[in-house]
């Protein structure tokens, strides 16, 4: 039972990510000052504006009102089109992630990536843009996104500039993408990686936001040992900035550690400091994040009244609730904690709520997935319209200069012209009656050899079906037939056989007859679709001493059954194949999708054959004439003694 809750609380706590960490310097009291100073007294309107924009990125998470007033005066100020594009684009964008407005702010890190990408001189605003964009692309295109920027670009950008503050940074990030979904080890690898970084700059706030992600996954592994040592260094950073905006995160991962080591007093004591902090820095949303945690520690206690009017009050101060994914969870955890207590009337009222939301969360996502294309679309509509006018600008511009050429050698040419004409009239009517009977013949031809092709192609799988059912005949004979008079004997011969036997032989037989069944059609085919088909059959095809490994990549739901099928069915034909003749120890099956092209490869290490002297039987024919009839291509490659591969492609 608490191994089950604890990992629920895992699950529970990766659900809930907070913002991208911010990484404003840890002397938080003599940064602004710096700040304002410059703001009054920099020497030209294009240094105060860029300390505007510092100060707005300052109070973007805990005074969005003074972030914006801080935005606004860039945004009013006549000095703003000295500072770079890019620049404004992004500190706009930062102040609207922020304030909880995803879709301008999606919107304003898109103008700024474009705008930055060749301003080789903000490289680190261009990283930053990368990656908040990929974070708030997180709901609905899930982690993979986040790792694909940093990996991407980010990382590789870093490395290009020698910026390594930057570098760690993403090194710590992409672990926490990691910690996300689960995977700690390969979290602490790029954790680690960070470290590495770390070692070759002064310390600053990206040394304890990795110190904080450490913590973090070694909690979760659970390894409080390892917690405590980057514990230990965060505090001894931290205490030198006692009014440090850091320090309820701090607390944060020292509950963290407690409750780890299910030390829950000292955990909630923990997190009375942190909140306590919180409240007086304004950090709201950090404030529900300990709020959170403070669930959890009472969960672990199964203290389930307190969890669950923890939980209540973070719906009622609707703050980390104001996000629908953040509140489903909310609603989903009140259920559980309800029947926990046996109140299975709350608990069904809030998993029906949570139900109910998760339609929404539906609807939005679609809705925002329409706008996109929408801007997309008129993105796309106003960039044409800019390359015709351009065209039309330039055809201009050629048309003027060249006017009086063009005149003069009209004039020079008008007579040859008449001539030309006539002769080119004449011998286009000769081509184009040749052409006519040119294009006749050979779409004849063609129209033979498609119908050559497919009076082949269905002739050999009519004998490939009459094949299958003299196979299903001859296994109904054997197998069901058998079974069924051995059952007919035993009752008819009226001795005292125990009836558990009989019973064991019908149900025998019943599943001899699943089995045939399922040879003729799938039923995991129809109702799971064609990667769960084909791990299927090829674990039930594997034998003790021959191996079938199965690999899938980036399948799509959408595929025309009639082409599962066929693939299915030349899986199987080729396996088939390989146990009859190949002598194989090894096979392997790989199907991907790249956009609209499907492959599928069938690999053994048999003994493979000579494709100039070996005449290929029903079941290669079979396999390539079903490629066929889906519009695919198929290539069997072999030589004796290295095995076999078929490879088979068509679009879908």
């Amino acid at each position: 039972m608490t191994k089950n809750i604890f990992l629920l609380i895992v699950f529970l706590l990766l659900a809930f990510s907070p913002k991208a960490q911010q990484w404003i310097p840890l002397d938080e009291e003599k940064y602004l000052q710096q700040i304002t100073q410059q703001i009054h007294n920099g020497k030209t309107d294009t240094v105060r504006l860029r300390h505007y924009l510092l100060l707005s990125e300052y109070w973007a998470q805990s005074d969005s009102l003074k972030s914006r007033e801080a935005l606004q005066q860039v945004i009013q100020s006549p000095a703003k089109h000295n500072l770079p594009e890019g620049m404004l684009a992004y500190y706009q964008g930062l102040y609207h992630a922020y304030a909880g407005q995803k879709a301008k702010a999606k919107e304003f890190y898109r103008h700024a990536i474009e705008a930055l990408e060749n301003d080789p001189q903000h490289a680190d605003l261009l990283i930053r843009a990368w990656y908040d964009y990929a974070y708030l692309q997180i709901d609905e295109k899930g982690y993979d996104v986040l790792v694909k920027t940093l990996t991407d670009q980010c990382i590789p950008a870093s490395k290009k500039n020698h910026n390594s503050t930057l570098l760690a940074y993403c090194y710590t990030q992409l672990g926490i993408t990691f910690m996300s979904v689960g995977q700690f080890d390969k979290a602490e690898e790029y954790h680690q990686k960070a470290l590495v970084e770390l070692e070759k700059i002064p310390v600053q706030t990206v040394h304890l936001l990795t110190y904080f992600n450490l913590i973090s996954n070694y909690c979760y592994k659970p390894d409080s040992q390892s917690a405590k040592i980057y514990l230990d260094k965060a505090l001894a950073i931290i205490q030198q900035y006692p009014d440090s905006r850091q320090y309820p995160n701090y607390y944060y991962q020292e509950a963290m550690y407690y409750t780890t080591k299910q030390e829950y007093e000292q955990a909630l004591l923990s997190l009375e400091s942190g909140v306590k902090m919180a409240k007086e820095k304004k950090q709201v949303r950090l404030l529900h994040l300990l709020y959170f945690r403070k669930y959890n520690v009472y969960l672990m206690q199964q203290d389930y009244q307190k969890a669950k009017s923890q939980l209540e009050h973070i719906l009622q101060e609707k703050v980390l609730s104001s996000e629908t994914v953040n509140r489903r969870i909310t609603y989903t955890q009140l259920a559980n904690v309800n029947e926990l207590l046996g109140d299975y009337k709350q608990a069904y009222h809030w998993m029906k709520m949570s139900s109910n939301l998760g339609d929404s969360i539906q609807q939005e996502k679609l809705l925002e997935k329409m706008n996109e294309y929408e801007i997309a679309y008129q993105t796309t509509e106003k960039q044409q319209k800019i390359d015709r006018l351009e065209q039309e600008k330039k055809e201009d511009e050629l048309l003027a200069k060249n006017k009086n050429l063009r005149i003069t050698i009209l004039a020079i040419a008008l007579g040859l012209s008449l001539v030309i004409a006539f002769l080119i009239f004449i011998n286009y009517r000769k081509q184009q009656k040749l052409n006519r009977q040119i294009s006749l013949s050979h779409q004849q031809d063609l129209l033979h050899l498609e119908n050559q092709r497919k009076y082949e192609a269905t002739r050999a799988i009519l004998q490939g079906e009459e094949q299958e059912r003299q196979r299903i005949a001859q296994d109904l004979h054997d197998s069901m037939g058998g079974m069924l008079a051995n059952i007919r004997m035993s009752i008819s011969s009226g001795d005292s056989q125990n009836p558990t036997d009989i019973l064991r032989k019908i149900d025998k037989s019943i599943a001899e007859m699943r089995r045939v069944s399922r040879n003729l059609m799938p039923e995991t085919l129809k109702n799971l679709g064609l990667e769960t088909a084909l791990r299927e059959l090829c674990e039930s095809m594997g034998q003790k001493n021959f191996s079938i490994q199965f690999e899938s990549f980036n399948l799509s739901e959408d595929i025309p059954f009639q082409t599962q099928l066929m693939l299915y069915r030349i899986t199987q034909e080729a396996i088939s194949n390989v146990t009859r003749y190949a002598q194989a120890a090894n096979v392997i099956v790989q199907i991907s999708q790249n956009e609209n092209l499907l492959s599928l490869t069938i690999e053994d290490d048999g003994i493979g054959f000579d494709p100039s002297t070996i005449t290929y039987g029903l079941g290669l024919r079979n396999i390539e004439n079903r490629g066929r009839l889906i519009g695919g291509t198929v290539d069997i490659v072999s030589a004796r003694g290295q095995g076999t591969t078929i490879n088979v492609e068509c679009h879908v």
